[in-house]
């Protein structure tokens, strides 16, 4: 199942803030049947803002997946975001490294002092861009094979008690 305000919006912006983002969240999480899923997977805005605060409080079993690239500044959000998550008691699936463009332990090394695990890097695709609106060629594409790759080779993550 995928979900997106776009569908709603389509090409048209969608200036929103504060409140406003807040209720379009909560919005399309209401109105939305899902089904039955495995995961739900919501994309945030980097760092801890009003969209991820408001997604621990309203899901209460979510479990946070962290994706960062290997940039320091981004290192330092992910130390900021991970600290948080742990002082509200938030399970934290792991760190998936986004755009890897060469070999460096910067990310590991980043999670040395927290309890996380690094569970996997997704390469960096210069392909990706002409593949944008065509969910084939996405899902036929290098993203999603290392994605696949990462979810099989952790299959047995399950944070929570009760996935």
């Amino acid at each position: 199942e995928f979900m997106s305000i776009v569908y709603f919006t389509g090409n048209e912006p969608a200036p929103l803030r504060g409140n406003d983002i807040s209720n379009a969240m909560l919005e399309l999480l209401a109105i939305t049947q899902w089904g039955s899923l495995d995961f739900l997977i919501v994309d945030m805005p980097p760092g801890i803002g009003d969209a991820a605060m408001d997604v621990i409080r309203w899901l209460k079993r979510a479990e946070f997946l962290v994706m960062t690239t290997a940039s320091k500044v981004a290192l330092e959000t992910v130390k900021k975001v991970i600290k948080m998550l742990a002082e509200l008691n938030v399970p934290i699936i792991g760190v998936i490294e986004n755009m890897k463009m060469k070999e460096s332990s910067s990310v590991h090394e980043a999670l040395k002092e927290f309890n996380v695990p690094l569970l996997g890097a997704i390469e960096f695709d210069m392909n990706l861009e002409d593949s944008i609106g065509n969910a084939n060629a996405l899902l036929d594409g290098d993203v999603a094979a290392c994605l696949k790759e990462i979810v099989v080779s952790n299959q047995g993550f399950k944070v929570g008690s009760d996935l």
